[in-house]
């Protein structure tokens, strides 16, 4: 198979992540009010890490412990980007989270470019000053105050691009079945901590709530983090960025389809600018990612 077929191969994966978790951001929003968002990070990673020990729980043992320990704490640092997610879809809307999120399409060549010491191209650049300008008319309202939700929101998106970075080194020399496993663990690990320190156990979960933490961690953690870790082998960091940042369509569109979120004037101007600035950023010359 030739390199290009399999880069093809990767992102057709990666884009498939990218509908997914536009999707889990609409099923969020509805299950956080029934349940508190740190126990559903916590239950949502539970049912995640049960469904990767089932498949691949037997070679996650087998790992060498530097491997399960790079995977532990990955899994660690995306739980963080969900458990901000989460808690910001309290003060924000699902389409506002998916393009705040999509920004991590420009800063992971940037980051990238910082820590080969080169300079990015200039279209990057220019598809920051886009996002960022995307960024601020999400983020302020009309009084140019800014909501807390957006802030958490960006947050989340500085750790999602903390991730990518870290999945890109890790997948290249590990088992990717079996780091999904550890990540799992790191997850759920995390959230569980977070929730019992500052939250009240819930005293009774209505079964749709039940419902959204089945589907969010079985489709929206397990079956993500496997086609992940498996296409970031076939395609580079900045590729994956750029097509992830295609659940900011997928979420405002299907926030809009079935929970009835608004389009004013300010979220379409502003979310045509961040979709600007991604196309600027995967139009970059001599290829934007790194391996």
């Amino acid at each position: 198979m030739g390199n290009r077929l399999r880069m093809m191969l990767g992102d057709g994966g990666v884009l498939t992540v990218a509908f997914i978790w536009g999707a889990t951001n609409v099923v969020l929003r509805g299950a956080l009010t029934e349940l508190t968002p740190l126990w559903f990070c916590a239950l949502r990673f539970a049912v995640a890490f049960a469904a990767t020990a089932v498949f691949f729980g037997r070679r996650a043992v087998s790992m060498p412990r530097a491997a399960s320990a790079a995977g532990f704490f990955t899994g660690a640092v995306f739980i963080l980007a969900h458990i901000l997610g989460a808690i910001a879809l309290l003060f924000t809307t699902a389409g506002n989270e998916s393009f705040i999120i999509a920004m991590s399409v420009v800063f992971v060549p940037l980051a990238a470019a910082f820590m080969e010491r080169k300079a990015p191209p200039r279209r990057v650049i220019a598809s920051i000053a886009l996002c960022v300008a995307g960024m601020a008319g999400l983020m302020l309202d009309g009084s140019m105050s800014v909501n807390v939700g957006d802030l958490l929101c960006f947050a989340s998106m500085l750790l999602v691009t903390a991730y990518i970075l870290l999945v890109q080194k890790f997948v290249k020399s590990a088992d990717v079945y079996a780091l999904a496993f550890w990540q799992a663990l790191g997850g759920m690990t995390l959230a569980a901590a977070a929730a019992l320190i500052f939250e009240p156990m819930p005293s009774e979960i209505p079964y749709t709530a039940w419902a959204a933490v089945a589907y969010a961690g079985t489709v929206g953690f397990a079956l993500t983090l496997v086609i992940q870790n498996v296409a970031q082998k076939y395609t580079t960091a900045t590729h994956t960025a750029i097509l992830l940042s295609m659940s900011s369509v997928f979420g405002r569109v299907l926030g809009i389809v079935f929970i009835e979120e608004p389009m004013t004037p300010r979220i379409f101007t502003a979310s045509a600018l961040i979709l600007a600035g991604v196309i600027t950023a995967e139009l970059a010359p001599g290829g934007t990612g790194n391996k």
